[in-house]
């Protein structure tokens, strides 16, 4: 608390405004196989040597981005195809529709 003139002036709460989730784990129930993606993207020598080198995650990204761009054409549509599959069989997490509903109830968006 601070003065003002010999007043005690209390901060300004800050209001909330946003919330932002990530899908996988937390609003929804993770389906994709990430490891078999992996490998379908890189080959599986491939992937057993980089899962080696990084073994707390592959940022499969990255790898792409240093590759011809007919071979990043063909990458980009496996991973695609395994989120298509994906957002097929999407669950929602349990508790994730009542929470946006009370988040939306407060106008936190």
């Amino acid at each position: 608390m601070s003065t003002l003139a010999g007043h005690s002036v209390s901060p300004a709460k800050a209001r909330l405004r946003g919330v932002v989730f990530d899908m996988d784990g937390t609003l929804t129930v993770p389906v994709i196989d990430f490891p078999a993606m992996y490998c379908s993207v890189l080959g599986e020598n491939e992937y057993n040597r980089v899962k080696a080198e990084n073994p707390s995650g592959i940022d499969i990204l990255h790898h792409i981005e240093k590759w011809s761009p007919e071979k990043q054409k063909k990458a980009y549509q496996i991973i695609a195809d395994f989120e298509r599959q994906g957002l097929e069989r999407l669950q929602i997490m349990p508790g994730a529709a009542e929470l946006c509903g009370f988040l939306d109830s407060k106008k936190i968006r």
